[in-house]
């Protein structure tokens, strides 16, 4: 374990000691708002998963609805019903997902807010609290009239129990502080290599998932480029169907014109 404030130099209450603390101090604020941050990131970062599994739901419905819509045409049906369950299947992988994101980020950083950085707080207030209460001592000691021996005794003996209880005080903070410096690397690299590990089991999941999927889907992307070749065959043949039709209703209107024409004619010379 890497010792973050050494124990003697916390003894000898030294300015390098003051200044170590300091420093771990601000440190340790900052960690917390952090960690307080990514906490909150990844509990909006669920709710939007959750949102996106619901409008999921309802769009992998849809498609069943389209299936169920299509039961004369069975490659459409049974295309449909394939992917709906696949997307279906890719909905639990996420839901499972988000439950990891949840208990490795989430839950196990909040407990180590909570708990290690709780504990870390209650010692550096016990440790101000003491540090001051010597402080009082060494000024009340200084102070302490000469000519009064019982005066002089009451601060010395004030300041020696005061010294005593810091001393006990501060190897516990310094305790606490570097016992909470190693676990913050165990805690915060546990929490995120789970959470890269669900993220590995879900694409492993999907390729898996996707894997079995593709011969059908290959499948069917053959068929639909024959579809669009017979389309095409199709759209023209109607075209030209409709070019003859067409023109055989302008000679008819033609013709029908012409005799109205010639029996106008006749009408007129009679």
């Amino acid at each position: 374990m890497k010792i973050t404030v050494d124990f003697e130099e916390c003894l000898k209450d030294s300015p390098r000691f003051r200044a170590n603390i300091e420093e771990v101090e601000g440190d340790v604020c900052e960690l917390e708002s952090k960690l307080d941050k990514l906490v909150k990131l990844c509990i909006g970062m669920i709710d939007a998963g959750k949102a996106y599994n619901a409008a999921n739901k309802q769009f992998v419905n849809g498609i069943r609805e389209l299936a169920q819509q299509s039961t004369k045409d069975e490659v459409i049906e049974s295309s449909l019903t394939k992917f709906a369950e696949s997307l279906q299947e890719m909905i639990n992988y996420h839901t499972i997902l988000f439950d990891q994101a949840q208990r490795s980020i989430k839950t196990q950083l909040q407990t180590f807010v909570k708990d290690d950085l709780r504990k870390f707080k209650e010692a550096k207030k016990q440790f101000d609290k003491v540090s001051e209460e010597k402080e009082a001592a060494l000024i009340k000691n200084a102070q302490a009239p000469r000519n009064k021996q019982h005066e002089v005794e009451e601060a010395t003996n004030i300041l020696t129990a005061t010294r005593k209880c810091f001393r006990h005080i501060v190897l516990d903070y310094v305790l606490q502080i570097n016992v909470l410096q190693s676990k913050r690397r165990s805690e915060i690299l546990k929490s995120m290599l789970s959470f890269m590990h669900a993220h590995l089991t879900f694409f492993h999941q999907g390729y898996d998932l996707f894997s079995e999927l593709q011969p059908l889907m290959k499948l069917l992307g053959g068929q639909l480029d024959q579809l669009v070749v017979d389309a095409a065959k199709e759209k023209r043949d109607m075209e030209q169907k409709h070019s003859t039709i067409q023109q055989k209703i302008f000679r008819r209107l033609h013709n029908v014109w012409y005799l109205v024409r010639e029996i106008g004619r006749l009408s007129y010379s009679m």
